[in-house]
């Protein structure tokens, strides 16, 4: 019966939290920081309401895995593509960079254990909590919002493939590269034949399934989620991974049509119940405690907070020119937001003893601040009419940080031999190419 009572609790917090979203004082804070905030305060380094069993654990990773899969069927290809995806890339790359001179300066000083698994969690963007946070400011379908979902897909995807190359059990690296490679293949495959299968028919019949008792398209759809998590857990790869594939099938078949309806259902269900339940049993897991416990655990979570937003303040003179001055510090701060693929990629990192578990507690906590704050912030500068003094500083420091980078980076690139540069030229080039044909 403890299940049913933590449930029932998690419950009331599900409830609770969009009330409390109402609330004046909290009306810009993202509904998912205050569940995990709730999280907290009924978990055991809180009340001790909640606590964590083999139940909620399950439940809790349904929800990260339906999260996953909700953003795939969010992920509009028709809106974000082209320039976005090509920026959010280049942007990726760059803080892939710094994240691996950072992580690397904090294995020198004996900070952390696996320099290359952390370097590749830090440059992470939630894609799945983003949507709702700009859905809820209105930015979804405006520019900004492309591009911070741009920034994100590119931020998401690719930590998810490399990461199951660097978790690949006994080290077998290779094998793993090709086993994304085939799944990898499989997707697209899969991407081109219901683009060819989808028809007005399919679409009708869709429509009036969703009329019946049964509801069997909401049955197939969970069936090509949890087969996809099958397929990719069998192939070694992070079930997140097939989570997204499985929401990009779905709105493949749907997505333009009248059977479009069936991802409002879907999205009832994780927004209704298995999202928010990963969001507070996070809360409720995680032990704030142990942070302030361990004077080097706490050096770690300030370190990692402090590396998350550098290493997107670097690459903003991308967008320069594409977006508004003032909107370059929120720009930074969502992309900044990360939190499923660092609870995902941290609980497989200890798991397969490649990550120590007081190092993945600064990341997660870290993470949860990002969730917490960042968004909090971006949406309070991007909110008033007039811009106060404040947010002149921050927009000052904002653009000072990614100059420095910038200027950095051009002296370093002038010291390369001309045909590096030439190589690096030609790559951008394709690069520009393969984007600006996805956008056509």
């Amino acid at each position: 019966m403890s299940e049913f009572h933590a449930i029932f609790i998690i419950s009331c917090i599900a409830v609770l939290a969009p009330l409390l979203n109402r609330i004046p004082i909290f009306a810009r804070a993202p509904i998912v920081a205050i569940e995990l905030l709730l999280g907290m305060l009924v978990g055991p380094s809180g009340v001790g309401l909640v606590s964590a069993d083999s139940a909620l654990n399950f439940l809790r990773d349904f929800g990260l895995a339906y999260l996953f899969f909700q953003a795939g069927f969010e992920f509009n290809s028709n809106e974000i593509r082209g320039k976005p995806l090509r920026l959010g890339f280049y942007a990726w790359l760059v803080s892939l960079g710094l994240s691996i001179v950072i992580s690397g300066l904090l294995y020198i000083v004996g900070l952390i254990e696996s320099p290359l698994l952390v370097a590749l969690i830090l440059p992470t963007t939630a894609f799945g909590i983003l949507i709702p946070i700009l859905r809820q400011a209105g930015d979804l379908n405006d520019d900004f919002g492309h591009y911070v979902l741009g920034v994100a897909a590119i931020s998401e995807i690719g930590p998810l493939i490399l990461a199951s190359i660097v978790l690949a059990r006994h080290s077998h690296h290779f094998h793993q590269l090709l086993l994304s490679a085939f799944f990898i293949a499989i997707a697209l495959a899969m991407n081109i034949f219901l683009r060819r299968v989808r028809s007005e028919r399919l679409a009708d019949s869709v429509v009036h399934w969703l009329d019946d008792d049964e509801l069997l398209p909401i049955r197939i759809s969970l069936v090509i989620l949890l087969g996809f998590v099958s397929f990719a857990d069998r192939l070694g790869m992070e079930l997140v991974v097939g989570s997204y594939i499985a929401g990009m099938a779905v709105a493949i078949l749907v997505r333009g049509t009248k059977a479009e309806i069936l991802e409002e259902r879907l999205a009832a269900i994780g927004s209704g119940f298995l999202i928010p339940l990963f969001f507070i049993e996070s809360g409720a897991a995680f032990d704030v405690t142990k942070l302030f416990t361990n004077p080097e655990s706490f050096v770690r979570f300030v370190a990692f907070c402090g590396a998350l937003l550098l290493i997107r303040l670097a690459p903003l003179n991308f967008f320069r020119g594409t977006l508004p001055e003032r909107d370059m510090p929120a720009l930074a701060l969502l992309t900044s937001t990360t939190l499923p693929l660092v609870v995902a990629l941290t609980y497989l990192g200890v798991g397969r003893g490649q990550l120590a578990p007081e190092t993945a507690t600064a990341l997660v906590g870290a993470a949860m601040v990002t969730v917490t704050a960042f968004p909090t912030i971006a949406l309070w500068l991007r909110g008033t009419e007039r811009q106060s003094r404040l947010e002149s500083v921050v927009s000052l420091v904002v653009h000072a940080v990614a100059d420095w980078f910038s200027s950095q980076a051009s002296r370093g690139l002038a010291k390369f031999p001309p045909q590096w540069r030439d190589e690096l030229h030609g790559f951008e080039q394709r690069v520009r190419d393969v984007f600006s044909r996805s956008a056509e």
